[in-house]
């Protein structure tokens, strides 16, 4: 995959997620509980006027939306997975939680969508092996490197 753009901060990736689905009305996240769902709410508070949804793990049938509420971003009732967009997030790569790429290829198979967005920090998915790989097909992929202290006394 070739770079498009760079970001830079939250901000950058807030923005340039929403230009990356600006013309599309419904997106599905995927990704792990309590890791990934933190982000799905974040990305999904810029573009809160269109159908949102988080699939957790490879189990379409709790797949809940994400809606605006006066607290920000919730989980609500079940939905469908169907999307425009399916946005696999990181935390789906990650060694730890074991999803093989064949696993996802397999829920992809299952889940109606025009387009395959991977989001992800540190370049998890590159380092997992799961961009440029056929089974998948990434259309794009946004990685964000963080990097930070933590000052004290």
């Amino acid at each position: 995959m070739k770079k498009i753009t760079e970001i830079k901060g939250l901000g950058g990736m807030l923005n340039g997620f929403r230009d990356l689905v600006k013309d599309d009305e419904s997106i599905t996240f995927v990704g792990t509980p309590g890791f990934c769902t933190p982000f799905a709410t974040f990305l999904g508070f810029p573009i809160r006027d269109k159908k949102l949804a988080f699939l957790p793990n490879l189990e379409m049938e709790k797949t809940r939306e994400l809606v605006a509420t006066e607290y920000g971003m919730e989980l609500g009732d079940a939905t469908s997975p169907s999307a425009d967009v399916v946005v696999i997030l990181g935390g789906m790569a990650m060694p730890k939680i074991g999803v093989s790429i064949e696993e996802m290829a397999d829920l992809l198979g299952k889940v109606e969508h025009k387009k395959l967005i991977g989001v992800c920090f540190m370049g998890i998915l590159e380092q997992a092996g799961w961009c440029g790989t056929p089974a998948l097909g990434f259309d794009y992929v946004m990685n964000t490197t963080l990097m930070g202290d933590i000052s004290g006394e």
